[in-house]
């Protein structure tokens, strides 16, 4: 089963049985199973079926933590991954979510012209990013620090110009 679970059109057969359920159930006595939840998890209707069982989901945050067994732990994080429920990566708080910018761009003059197609790229991404271009309004060194208190990412662009300012 292992094997087969990384077959597209088996996932899609799991998925419509809707026993992924059967497979959860045994991750206890069956640590190997995990392997094969995971290589399910990149299926979206299981996924959302994984999502849906929140039991299984507090029991794989909480195995996570746990450094026991890496093989198990390494599964885990992958299915957490795919569930895009990877807490050490995507924190669920709400304080992440009240920034008003996702992401501030820190850059030497000298490389404007490339930070300013970063800029664009991002923001065509749908990202709210923070450039001192943009948004730069009385003292300097005030607004980098209130940017980057307002934002979830600081993006540098090091370089040697940015290492000397």
């Amino acid at each position: 089963l292992q094997t087969l679970s990384k077959n597209d059109s088996m996932q899609q057969k799991i998925a419509h049985s809707e026993r992924i359920y059967l497979l959860i159930e045994m991750c206890h006595e069956y640590p190997i199973v995990y392997d094969i939840i995971w290589a399910l998890s990149f299926n979206q209707d299981i996924q959302q079926q994984l999502r849906s069982n929140s039991p299984f989901i507090c029991k794989l945050t909480r195995l996570s933590r746990q450094p026991e067994n890496e093989q198990m732990r390494k599964a885990i994080d992958g299915i957490l991954w795919n569930l895009e429920l990877n807490h050490e990566n995507h924190p669920i708080n709400d304080e992440h979510n009240k920034k008003v910018f996702d992401i501030m761009i820190s850059y030497s003059h000298k490389e404007k012209a490339l930070c300013k197609q970063i800029y664009d790229e991002l923001i065509n991404a749908g990202y709210r990013v923070w450039i001192d271009f943009d948004q730069m309004h009385g003292n300097v060194m005030d607004a980098m620090a209130q940017a980057i208190e307002q934002s979830n990412t600081v993006i540098i662009c090091m370089s040697e110009q940015y290492r000397k300012s």
